[in-house]
């Protein structure tokens, strides 16, 4: 059986581990060792270290004479340990030196000694471990053996041995002096002959955590640093003082913490041990030793200290409590100390940041709210890599030294006198200061001076663009900038140019490398009201004014010139958009909308269209795109206003063929982007949603609401990566839409402001330019800092409570998850190598307890790769969603053309007056796209439509009058079940918390759902499935009786095929009938699957044969035999006789399915996979005998094992053979993370 696995680790403070080393980041998880590229986040190996054991630590170390190319790593969990080999060239493999080794305790530390000849364990009972590594014969060949395994003969591990068993003489341990074994008695394990020494402390306590220090790199230093349950820390060495009993007693005993300590660290470079409890604390401890160390200031790799040394140190040392840190609002699991700060995580997803005073320097939120379980840095602690609760491995940059802020301008022009000088003078420009921003050109640099001097002559521009001089008198001040001018828009081109628009009507622009203002144009029609908008190719920028003119400038030999001027609308020019690089949108009064296209051969615009925007308060566009229209030349233009609405037109339109009123409330649409064939909108209402154009018009698939936000400014793509612009407070926020966090945070006094942004991942910088309080500011940060790479995508934050697949498409499987967190997620699996993420659906108010698929009559597998997955979703609260679900594929031939392209640079701009932006269309190609077919489609992703909702208490637009009362509040929908009757019309059976079978209507001409039927049982209801048998409609229910219910649907099903059915009308005459009851289980009845033996063996009958399997919490897996009797009146009766039970599980039963006629997989609590074959035996002169046989058996590293679900593979997998792909089953055993599996079918091998 092979598997992928995205398991977290719970039983112990640890996302299994991650421990940087160099470029490369080894990860445990589940019973499994990746090792991953830092920098790129791709992985470089897999190992599968253990069998039935969970990897809760990792400690590796270079191999000497090696150039550091191998690694030996030490990978210890519960109570396994194995030694692995890593290779980093060439290759990339990893392999097993010793193989696991199993131990009486929990090993909660392990650290190899400095010659890898033995490895110190330290274990839950307050014990140490000395355990000689013996490697495997085949193994004694290789090269590099001669570094670590050294023969007995002279190697300086034999020497030392004799030096230890002298000593250990000395300390009176208690231990057999002639001999190196441990003899154990009373075990209930077979003693392990590589276990040399095993101490114990006399404080007998259960430990939570424990750090081993090896400062000489051997046995004789080491010490223990305990964590113990009585939130105290113990330290002690092997080589401390004894009790008559051999047991060694602590030198020092840490109080403090008011709980359970869960980690440990300790610096002997700063003297610094840090602790992690219970308490919501980090808590800082100094230690001054009396004999100070005299190597403490070199690098930790060449630290040499001998055994004397570093027992002194211990002995005398002074330790007390430093400083008390407070900073997390829960569980603290893990801190790590560098050398400039200290890092601790928790139970919160925080990542904070101290000092060495214990200060809080910086936070963020890390892994989507839930808790993070490790964290390494490495080696340069340039990056710290965290481990999450949500299966995610991610990078952050820990450059806490920049903290950008933004820059206020302070000496602009409309901040002076007449009587004030100018500023520096910029020689490279062609329009210089003559004030502090307006330098001469075109005459001798002393007359300019000279005149300067006298302040008789400024330079100005007329609106021709030519040049002309101006004289003036000192007393003719209203030619020079006033001081109560103030800035009223401002444009960013680049990173490096500002362009800053004054109330006077002046133009000014900021170059930020010699630090001096040029004045661009001065022209008065631009007084009181200006608005601009920088083109997708950086080069253009477009000024709007009040009588209707715009004016085009463009950059010329790094000069600007007015390039094109033209009257655009009869009045004020409300909002102003490039569309690209040579076409613009501007709108005017009444909602008039002209679209212009730059002609720049001929240096002239061509107007194109004219539209008209429906009436609103508020009638001008606020956010434009174009779409790939599938006429020839034409496009489709779709605009959003300031009343929240979308609007689509066609080339030849005037009026929109399509609105969408209010989809983002009543405060306005801020944006509009596309990416890979998708429509990307957002408001200020706080959401973005993800729309798709199709022939009859536009379609919300999904909506996303920004956390802590309440403005989403602008939706713009780096790299693929999807960023929204936001607006909270005072605040302007980066967010990450797939990471769900901040990226960069700026205080800029809030949206209603003229601002500008450009970032640019080529060249790594993202430039903020605003107007607060009347200056402007600049704000600059870089972006590979905040944009690291994730090693590993994320699976659930929380507990994941159904999983339901969706299709399978050349070795590619798609499937969507629901839990705890409230999220629909939508995953793939390509093989078993590669886990991606593709969409997070925020959208039910409580947890997602029911998946399952639309399923078409007669097929398994109703999607197919032209149809569309229709997928229903319930949980808490008695709510009900229904997906439509499709794959998104895109033509490269399709793509948008120049203009509308995937940009590194991304430029945005907005303006208080006309609350607009830039739009740039990206449509990037990913990295793991698969190729469909040979029409070079492309599927990149898939597409989530919420369709409907419904809810058991009657519509929210409703008054409180007319409410109806909710008897059961707490009323959740437990499991669901539906397919469809006809074309249109299909059947949604949902089980509940509250007893209920209800059963919905969903039409798919009005996309609504009716409830038709509620039939009531006596017990919650845990299961319902559909009855596989095409003539047929019936339904096997289950519940916390532990019975198994068969009901007939006969009279909704004829109901639906009347012509011309009112599904609004349903007759009171529905009802489920009941057919027949099984008692199965004692108690709850959690996993029911259903094997159908294949078509009607007699046509007049209509007898139909199944097989039932139900699985409870009895621990017991039942089987019972189902005959279905259908008469020619249509009278259906069911005989149900039993078969065999097993019971192979430790815990209940939570996953049950059938993967062939005679094969059964099943799952459990106890994180056991079993294949079970039915048997049969036939004995003469009695019945048939049938019998439960578990044929194979895996452990899964998923805790809490929520359920199983099952999907064939295509014979087209990519991944598998095509001799046996009809052979192969794909598993998917879910709980708190998710592991794969593909299981042969021929040969039951799991």
């Amino acid at each position: 059986m092979r598997s992928i696995n995205t398991s977290v680790c719970k039983q112990m403070p640890g996302f299994g581990n991650v421990q940087a080393v160099r470029h490369l980041d080894p990860t445990g998880e589940g019973q499994y060792l990746h090792i991953h590229h830092l920098n790129s986040g791709n992985r470089l190996a897999t190992h599968k270290v253990f069998d039935a054991a969970v990897v809760h630590g990792i400690n590796i170390r270079p191999v000497k004479n090696e150039e550091s190319r191998h690694w030996v790593v030490g990978v210890w969990g519960q109570k396994s340990l194995a030694l692995l080999l890593y290779k980093h060239l060439p290759g990339n493999e990893i392999n097993s030196l010793i193989e696991e080794r199993r131990f009486e305790d929990w090993i909660i530390d392990a650290v190899l000694e400095d010659n890898l000849s033995h490895i110190v364990l330290a274990t839950a009972h307050n014990s140490l471990i000395r355990y000689k590594l013996q490697y495997s014969k085949d193994l004694e060949e290789q090269t590099y053996q001669g570094t670590f395994v050294e023969s007995e003969g002279n190697c300086p591990a034999h020497e030392e041995k004799k030096d230890f068993v002298q000593w250990q003489n000395k300390s009176h341990l208690g231990f057999p002096a002639k001999t190196e074994l441990l003899t154990w008695k009373n075990t209930r394990w077979k003693p392990d002959r590589c276990v040399l020494v095993k101490v114990d402390c006399t404080e007998n306590c259960i430990l939570y955590c424990g750090h081993i220090v090896l400062m000489a790199g051997n046995w004789e230093s080491a010490v223990l640093l305990a964590g113990t349950v009585f939130s105290q820390v113990l330290i002690w060495g092997p080589w401390g003082s004894t009790d008559p009993r051999g047991r060694v007693a602590p030198m020092h005993c840490l109080s403090g913490h008011e709980g359970v300590l869960f980690s440990i660290n300790f610096s002997v470079a700063q003297g610094l041990l840090t602790t992690t409890s219970d308490d919501r604390t980090l808590r800082m401890w100094s230690i001054i030793p009396k004999y100070p160390l005299s190597d403490t200031h070199s690098p930790p790799s060449i630290q040499v200290f001998n055994k004397e040394q570093v027992q002194r140190y211990w002995l005398d040392a002074e330790i007390t409590e430093k400083h008390i840190c407070y900073g997390h609002g829960a569980r603290v699991w893990q801190s790590l100390i560098l050398s400039s700060c200290v890092v601790s995580v928790g139970e919160d997803s925080k990542v904070c940041v101290w000092d060495q005073q214990g200060r809080l320097v910086t936070w963020w939120k890390a892994h989507d709210g839930s808790c993070i379980w490790n964290v390494a840095a490495s080696e340069d602690e340039g990056q710290l890599v965290t481990g999450g609760g949500d299966g995610s491995v991610k990078t952050w940059s820990l450059n806490i030294t920049d903290s950008p802020k933004a820059e206020p301008l302070l000496n602009g022009p409309w901040c002076l006198t007449e009587k004030e000088t100018p500023l520096i003078e910029n020689e490279h420009s062609k329009v210089t200061d003559v004030s502090p921003q307006l330098l001469a050109s075109g005459k001798d640099e002393g007359y300019k001076l000279e005149m300067l001097k006298n302040s008789e002559v400024f330079e100005d521009f007329d609106f021709e663009g030519a040049e002309t001089i101006e004289r003036c008198t000192k007393n003719n001040s209203d030619q020079l900038p006033k001081a109560n001018d103030f800035p009223r828009c401002v444009a960013l081109v680049g990173v490096n140019q500002f362009l800053l628009a004054m109330d006077s009507g002046r133009l000014f622009q900021w170059h930020s490398e010699h630090a001096t203002w040029t004045l661009v144009w001065d022209d008065p029609r631009m007084r009181k009201y200006v608005i601009m908008d920088t083109s997708s190719d950086q080069k253009k920028i477009a000024v709007g004014m009040l009588c209707g003119v715009v004016l085009i400038f463009r950059i010329s030999n790094g000069n600007w010139e007015k390039h094109l001027e033209a009257t655009f609308c009869q009045g004020k020019v409300f909002s102003l958009l490039w569309l690209g690089s040579d076409r613009i949108l501007a709108c005017g009064p009444d909602g008039d909308i002209v679209t212009w296209r730059l002609l720049e051969v001929q240096g002239s615009m061509v107007k194109e269209r004219n539209h008209t925007l429906p009436p609103c308060k508020q009638r001008w566009v606020s956010a434009a795109c174009i779409a790939p229209s599938t006429v020839p030349g034409g496009y489709g233009l779709i605009c959003g206003d300031r009343a929240g609405s979308l609007h689509l037109y066609h080339q030849e339109d005037s009026v929109p063929r399509q609105s969408i009123r209010g989809i983002h409330g009543k405060n306005g649409v801020t944006s509009l982007v596309i990416h890979e064939g998708f429509i990307y909108s957002s408001g200020r209402d706080g959401c973005v949603r993800q729309l798709k154009l199709f022939d009859e018009g536009i379609q919300v698939l999904t909506v996303t609401r920004v956390s802590n936000v309440t403005w989403v400014a602008q939706v713009i793509f780096l790299q693929g990566r999807p960023l929204a612009l936001c607006f909270h407070d005072v605040n302007l926020k980066l967010w990450n839409l797939a990471e769900d966090r901040a990226v960069v945070e700026v205080e800029c006094g809030g949206g209603h402001r003229s601002w500008a942004l450009h970032a640019s991942r080529s060249e790594d910088k993202l430039v903020f330019f605003f107007v607060k309080d009347g200056i402007p500011c600049i704000f600059r940060t870089t972006l590979a800092d905040k944009l690291m790479p994730m090693i590993k995508n994320p699976v659930n934050t929380r507990e994941t409570m159904c999983l339901q697949t969706l299709f399978h498409v050349e070795g590619k499987t798609f499937f969507a998850m629901g839990g705890e967190d409230t999220t629909l997620r939508i995953h793939s699996v390509h093989g078993l190598e590669s886990h991606r993420s593709l969409c997070v659906v925020r959208s039910h108010i409580s947890n997602i307890r029911a998946l399952c698929r639309i399923e078409w009559e007669g097929a398994s597998n109703p999607a197919g790769l032209d149809r569309s997955v229709w997928l229903v979703s319930g949980g808490g609260r008695a709510q009900m969603k229904l997906w439509e679900v499709a794959p998104n594929y895109i033509s490269q031939k399709n793509l948008p053309n120049a203009g509308s392209g995937y940009q590194e640079k991304v430029p945005v701009a907005r303006s208080k007056e006309e609350n607009t932006h830039q739009q740039e269309q990206h449509a990037q190609k990913e990295n793991t796209s698969v190729t469909c077919n040979s029409s070079r489609e492309k599927m990149l992703s898939v597409g989530c439509r919420e369709v409907t909702s419904h809810m058991i208490r009657t519509g929210s637009n409703k008054t409180w009058k007319s409410q109806e009362l909710t008897f059961d509040p707490e009323t959740r929908y437990m499991d669901a079940t539906a397919f469809w009757i006809t074309d249109k019309l299909a059947v949604i059976v949902l089980a509940s918390s509250d007893g209920v079978l209800r059963v919905f209507v969903f039409s798919r001409c009005t996309e609504k759902l009716k409830l038709v039927c509620a039939r009531a049982c006596d017990h919650c209801l845990l299961k319902v499935v559909r009855v596989p048998i095409q003539t047929q409609h019936i339904l096997a229910s289950a519940g916390t009786d532990g019975r198994v219910v068969f009901w007939d649907m006969k009279s909704i099903v004829n109901w639906l095929y009347t012509p011309n059915v009112a599904v609004d009308n349903p007759p009171p005459s529905l009802e489920l009938h009941q057919l027949a009851v099984v008692q199965s289980h004692q108690s709850g009845v959690n996993s029911l699957s259903i094997n159908y033996h294949g078509k009607p063996t007699d046509v007049e009958s209509y007898r139909s044969s199944l097989t039932l399997a139900t699985g409870g919490d009895d621990n017991k897996l039942s089987v019972w035999d189902v005959i279905i009797d259908t008469s020619e009146d249509g009278l259906t009766k069911i005989a149900v006789d039993f078969l065999c039970c097993a019971i192979g599980h430790a815990s209940q039963i939570t996953g049950l399915e059938w993967i062939s006629p005679n094969l059964l997989v099943s799952t459990s609590v106890d994180q056991r996979v079993i294949v079970w074959e039915l048997c049969h035996t036939d004995t003469p002169g009695s019945a048939t005998r049938t019998y439960l046989k578990a044929t194979r058996s895996a452990y899964t590293g998923v805790p809490d094992v929520k359920g199983l679900t099952v999907i064939p593979i295509n014979k087209n997998s990519s991944n598998t053979n095509n001799s046996e792909t009809d052979l192969l089953q794909r598993l998917f055993v879910y709980g708190v993370g998710l592991q794969v599996y593909d299981l042969d079918t021929s040969t039951g091998e799991l």
